[in-house]
């Protein structure tokens, strides 16, 4: 947009448009980011991965079975 108004950004501020971006970006991909904003349910240790999953399953193996939710004919 800056080329179609006739404008151009010179090197100086360039760098530190993409510092700016870089920053945030860095800052805004990190797990305890999305943590705090509550994104995401837990952070886990890679190492302790197959345990969570494991608990995961067993929850799910142990949840009783229900019917299955059937509306019928939905008329639009």
């Amino acid at each position: 947009s800056l080329k179609s108004n006739g404008e151009e950004i010179d090197e100086k501020a360039e760098k530190e448009l993409l510092k700016t971006i870089t920053d945030r970006y860095d800052s805004q991909t990190s797990p305890y980011y999305a943590a705090s904003r509550l994104w995401v349910d837990a952070i886990i240790d890679p190492l302790e991965t197959r345990k969570v999953i494991s608990m995961g399953i067993e929850a799910a193996n142990n949840s009783p079975i229900k019917e299955a939710y059937n509306p019928g004919v939905i008329q639009s």
